[in-house]
């Protein structure tokens, strides 16, 4: 009876000693590519912008604010970036920022990530911080306070792809 005793205290000790089951503290860099991109092309609406914790306004337009982030496997191809911004008139003209993005790359494959970084063309570079991502939403906000921007995005689905016209001049 005491060696049973002895060796169940010893199990226990021993399982106290064990390093504690690893958490789950955010995506690794393919994950958040894929998340943003769907490794290929994916759009997503703003919902909301806070601009030093004002929540700023805009026009109910019906071409809503847009950021569409493109996805190429190559290593020496940049992922295209575009931000469409409806006109001030909320008329048929776009304002149409284009760039680049990235997922800055880690120390290991396993290592987190919670920073994408913006790249616009003649503009500016950014590093938002992911704060939340999930196929349908995600929110960013900046790293510095001076900036201190923070966005929600909600997915919005491309339209079909539409056929294309017979140019070579098929069935003409």
């Amino acid at each position: 009876m005491k060696n049973t005793g002895y060796i169940l205290l010893l199990i226990i000790l021993l399982s106290a000693c064990l390093p504690d089951e690893p958490g789950f503290d955010g995506f690794r860099r393919a994950e958040v590519q894929r998340l943003l991109s769907n490794q290929d092309s994916k759009r997503w609406s703003l919902d909301e912008r806070f601009l030093f914790n004002e929540q700023v306004s805009f026009d109910l337009c019906e071409n809503p604010r847009q950021l569409i982030f493109s996805f190429t496997a190559a290593n020496n191809d940049k992922d295209s970036l575009w931000y469409v911004n409806p006109a001030d008139t909320c008329g048929n003209s776009t304002d149409t920022l284009k760039g680049f993005w990235f997922v800055p790359p880690t120390q290991t494959r396993e290592t987190s990530i919670d920073t994408v970084v913006f790249v616009w063309e003649r503009t500016d570079t950014a590093y938002f911080q992911l704060d939340d991502i999930n196929p349908k939403s995600f929110s960013i906000s900046t790293f510095f306070k001076e900036d201190s921007l923070r966005e929600s995005f909600t997915h919005f689905p491309l339209p079909p792809e539409e056929e294309e016209e017979e140019e070579d001049g098929e069935g003409n």
